[in-house]
């Protein structure tokens, strides 16, 4: 099957190929995808990076795959047309977006693959060691906007949110509450109810059809359609709003 990487600061992963379907994920700049069907210009195309499949929008823009030189590091990184901040951003990647560095270093600026600068103090190289604090990571998001289907900077949902933290932290699960509360990769299980447990800091909860992460022994940290952001709740409050149905523990 082809393989495609992404050229686009993000892109939607679609339900089904037409406009106005639900977002199932989202990929973002650098990520590899297999290309599993063509359908009048959408393509329906499974990322490398965590296995999710949906439609890709006519004109996404992607091209040969390329080995990324360097991770972006900051929640957002601008890209711009040259090495200055003075010259306005054309575009924006997200934490965790792939680049391929062209060699060129300027002022701290350096260039990439496509004929434009970043700042260097936003990146890492592509193959640094794992965050060592996956919560650390998350409460970066903090206030970040709601999105059914998100996992970026520029929107999230719950799940999402796990995943990019885990995955900063060196584990890629999935971009699904569901799967994650039964992929033991994200750590052993501690209970089905979420009774008598003594919470931890990076704790992950779960609930029917949402997870989040505890910050300390009372706090959680998710992203909620009840602020459309990620928030920090007391866990007794969330739990008043759906019932804790398991609680795993990394590492």
């Amino acid at each position: 099957m082809t393989i495609r990487q992404l050229t686009a600061p993000h892109a939607v992963l679609l339900e089904e190929p037409q406009n106005g379907v639900p977002q199932t994920s989202e990929m973002i700049r650098g990520e590899r995808f297999r290309i599993l069907e063509e359908r009048d210009g959408w393509l329906r195309a499974e990322n490398a990076f965590d296995g999710h499949a949906g439609w890709l929008p006519p004109g996404t823009r992607h091209a040969e795959p390329v080995a990324p030189t360097h991770r972006v590091r900051a929640l957002r990184a601008d890209l711009h047309p040259g090495p200055t901040h003075k010259a306005p951003p054309v575009a924006t990647l997200s934490f965790g977006s792939l680049v391929t560095l062209d060699g060129r270093a300027e002022n701290g600026w350096v260039g990439t693959d496509d004929g434009l600068w970043l700042f260097a103090g936003w990146l890492e190289p592509a193959d640094a060691a794992p965050a060592a604090d996956h919560i650390a990571t998350a409460l970066r998001f903090l206030e970040t906007p709601y999105v059914w289907g998100g996992r970026s900077s520029f929107g999230i949902d719950c799940s999402g949110l796990v995943l990019t933290a885990m995955a900063a932290a060196g584990v890629v699960s999935h971009h699904s509450s569901g799967m994650q509360r039964k992929d033991d990769r994200l750590g052993s299980w501690v209970s089905d109810d979420g009774r008598d447990v003594e919470y931890q800091r990076g704790d992950i909860v779960f609930f029917p059809g949402h997870v989040g992460l505890m910050v300390d022994g009372t706090k959680l940290l998710h992203a909620t359609v009840f602020t459309m952001s990620v928030v920090i709740e007391p866990l007794s409050e969330v739990a008043k709003r759906a019932e804790i149905n398991g609680v795993r523990r990394p590492g």
